[in-house]
C-alpha cells in the first residue's frame, strides 16, 4: 500500500546544499520547511470540483478562506524515517487531509522519493486552524472550504507509535 493516498497532491521540492547539516543529510528542522511549502502549495491548488456557473474553475482554499480569515498552524508532528542526503533530484511531499473539525483540520504528509513505492524519508502531521484575521480567534470552516478539503481526504498518518495510528479507522471527518 502506498504511503501517499492516490488522491493526495504531491509536490516536488528541490533540495538546496544549505539544507544539509554537518552529518551530511538534510537537517531535521529543514523538513518542516518542506512540509510548509507543500501546505502552501495545497492552499493554492484548485480542487477537482465541478466548475461554478459560468465555467470558472473551483476556488482554492486560500480564496475560500477569504481576506478576513487566515489559516494558522496549531500543532505539528514529524517522524524521521530515512536520512535524506544531498542530491539533484527533488524529493516529493504528498499532503492530504486526515480530519475535518469545526474550525480546524489535520493534514498528513509524506516526504518520499518520486516513486510511491520508494523510500519514505519522513512523515508529518499538522493541525490547521481557520481564524479571524482581525481577532486571531478560531472561526467555523465554511461549507465550501470543507467540501474542498474533502477532495483530499485520506487515512491517518502511519506513524510508528502513535494514538493517531490506532484511530486510523475514523476517516477524515469527525
Amino acid at each position: 500500500m502506498p504511503t501517499v493516498p492516490p488522491n493526495a497532491p504531491r509536490f516536488p521540492i528541490q533540495l538546496r546544499f544549505s539544507d544539509i547539516d554537518s552529518y551530511g543529510h538534510v537537517n531535521n528542522v529543514t523538513y518542516l520547511g518542506y512540509l510548509e511549502t507543500a501546505r502552501v502549495l495545497l492552499h493554492l491548488t484548485r480542487p477537482e470540483q465541478p466548475a461554478r456557473a459560468g465555467g470558472e474553475p473551483g476556488a482554492t482554499l486560500r480564496e475560500l478562506a477569504g481576506t478576513d480569515h487566515q489559516t494558522l498552524v496549531g500543532r505539528q508532528e514529524i517522524e524521521y524515517r530515512v536520512p535524506l542526503e544531498f542530491r539533484t533530484e527533488p524529493v516529493h511531499v504528498g499532503v492530504w487531509v486526515t480530519r475535518i473539525g469545526n474550525s480546524s483540520f489535520d493534514l498528513g504528509y509524506a516526504v518520499v522519493d518520486e516513486d510511491q513505492t520508494g523510500t519514505v524519508h519522513a512523515l508529518g502531521a499538522s493541525t490547521m486552524v481557520l481564524a479571524s484575521a482581525a481577532t486571531g480567534r478560531p472561526v467555523q470552516l465554511p461549507e465550501r472550504y470543507r467540501a474542498a478539503l474533502q477532495q483530499w481526504a485520506g487515512p491517518a498518518v502511519p506513524f510508528r507509535n502513535s494514538t493517531q495510528t490506532a484511530d486510523a479507522g475514523q476517516g477524515a471527518t469527525q
